[in-house]
């Protein structure tokens, strides 16, 4: 079975989401531009995942590595504000988790 796809908000929606999770200016200065970049594609769960970890490697190059926690722990807000339908949500959070647990 082909996993469930969907379509990411635009890039405004994405936005006006993304800060619901953190609105500090560094985020939307540097963060967010990585995200967003991906608004009104098509993803599943797992692409999800990669788009935000891609760009927590981007936006953390440089930064102190506790950065890289910090944003981990709001993950699954992040997943949240991106995926719209409940059942790719809490598929791309168990994803997370089990990566994180390897």
């Amino acid at each position: 079975m082909a996993d469930k796809t969907f379509i990411l908000p635009s890039r405004e929606e994405m936005l006006q989401r993304l800060l619901k999770v953190d609105n500090s200016a560094h985020a939307q200065q540097k963060f967010y531009p990585l995200l967003t970049k991906h608004g009104g594609e098509e993803k599943v769960a797992m692409g999800v995942v990669l788009m935000l970890q891609l760009a927590i490697y981007d936006y953390t190059r440089g930064l102190p590595a506790i950065m890289v926690s910090m944003l981990n722990l709001r993950m699954n807000g992040f997943i949240d504000a991106l995926c719209p339908d409940e059942e790719i949500a809490a598929e791309a959070k168990a994803l997370f988790e089990q990566v994180m647990a390897a």
